[in-house]
């Protein structure tokens, strides 16, 4: 699994977010609440959904434990912020250097994807990891958490 190496302009997102961790992990329940209400979204940009996860502090793959407490957003883009639906919030998902996995499978075939960046690509790699947004792009190649054929783009934030 070779990621391409992209550079990100800044783009502005519309969505919900929550405070999550994995152990008490509420993005299922997001989404529910989000995807019915993505219709009163004005000026989208594409299709696209957006799985964002955001941490405090740079984010360590072997200091990471499932009661770790994360910002989890799921949102589109837009083009403005000029009408914001009463249920969500904005993001300014800042622009930089991203390494972009494709993760083909199921959700719980995710971890897997996951430790293969973490553990495997990135300490063989010239890259460390920046402190930005990790996220995961949803587009129509996407069919569900439980569908094996799903795919998913894995952004993440290297320097």
């Amino acid at each position: 699994m070779t990621p391409d190496i992209k550079m990100l302009p800044p783009k502005k997102l519309i969505g919900m977010s929550i405070d999550t961790s994995i152990a008490d992990y509420g993005a299922p329940g997001l989404w529910q609440r989000f995807m019915p209400q993505v219709k009163s979204i004005e000026n989208k940009v594409g299709r696209e959904k957006y799985s964002i996860q955001i941490y405090d502090n740079l984010f360590s793959y072997s200091d990471f434990h499932p009661k770790l407490i994360f910002k989890y957003w799921a949102a589109t883009e837009v083009k403005s912020f000029e009408s914001v639906p009463k249920e969500m919030e904005t993001l300014e998902l800042p622009g930089g250097k991203y390494a972009v996995f494709i993760h083909k499978g199921t959700m719980a075939d995710f971890q897997k994807t996951l430790n293969f960046i973490h553990l495997k690509w990135l300490p063989d790699s010239e890259f460390e990891l920046d402190h930005r947004p990790h996220f995961e792009v949803l587009d129509d190649r996407y069919l569900g958490p439980q569908n094996p054929e799903s795919l998913e783009e894995v952004w993440v934030p290297i320097k």
